[in-house]
């Protein structure tokens, strides 16, 4: 992996070509171009960049297909692009690896020397022990071959549905110090095993916590921050969109 690293999460793309829908695909995109008139580097998607994706030997969610276009310019223009699995997205079965020539990670990632690491960030919480164990059963073989038994007609069609009524992700917003608490609880057990910058997505929260030179930082999301996160020669920066695109 390339310095530098820029690193998006939460976009919670819609399956729906509504005008707000197509605004925030020409945001990132416009990110797009940035990274690539620099030339080098690496883009990491921390998770949940479809708000809904699931594929089958048949199908896959319909209405991605500029997203999809943009990411295979991005890699064919020589960005290297790592993309670690969200609760929204978890179920790729190689078709975006292959379409597009990014890396699809199941877990977290480890990279910059060993020492940066960057997790989704679903189940932290120390009161998620239902979640956690749902989320278990939805990633496991079982679920994910019953899941593809339903006709995709149908079952995209109550995702897509789902997804246009999830528009507004501020539910964390209303247990923000339990969130800012317990991740960093999380965070500083990976200082303590050499890891000095801990990044975590799916709570959309954007903020950079520096503690005895380790830093934590929250990923923000680009439902109405549209955060961008810069990691380049040791420096570490974040902003939205449009500060990005004014960085020299």
């Amino acid at each position: 992996m390339k310095a530098p690293y820029y690193i998006v999460s939460d976009n919670h793309f819609m399956m729906n070509n509504t005008q707000s829908e197509i605004d925030r695909r020409e945001k990132l995109f416009k990110v797009f171009e940035k990274i690539i008139q620099k030339g080098e580097g690496t883009l990491i998607i921390g998770g949940d960049f479809f708000d809904f994706w699931f594929e089958t030997k048949h199908a896959i969610p319909k209405g991605y297909e500029s997203i999809i276009k943009a990411l295979k310019n991005l890699h064919n223009s020589g960005i290297e692009i790592h993309y670690i699995a969200g609760n929204h997205d978890y179920w790729d079965f190689g078709y975006l690896s292959k379409i597009t020539g990014l890396i699809f990670h199941k877990n977290d990632l480890i990279f910059n020397n060993n020492k940066v690491l960057i997790t989704h960030g679903d189940g932290i919480l120390k009161n998620d022990h239902g979640y956690r164990f749902m989320k278990k059963i939805i990633r496991s073989k079982l679920f994910i071959n019953l899941f593809k038994l339903i006709p995709h007609e149908i079952s995209f069609k109550f995702a897509n549905k789902m997804s246009k009524s999830s528009a507004k992700y501020n539910h964390h917003d209303s247990y923000v110090d339990t969130i800012i608490n317990d991740v960093s609880e999380y965070a500083e057990n990976k200082w303590n095993q050499n890891i000095d910058t801990v990044l975590v997505g799916h709570y959309h929260q954007q903020k950079i916590i520096t503690k005895n030179g380790k830093n934590l930082v929250f990923l923000g999301d680009w439902l109405g921050k549209f955060t961008v996160t810069l990691i380049d020669n040791q420096k570490l920066w974040q902003g939205d969109w449009k500060q990005f695109l004014e960085l020299t």
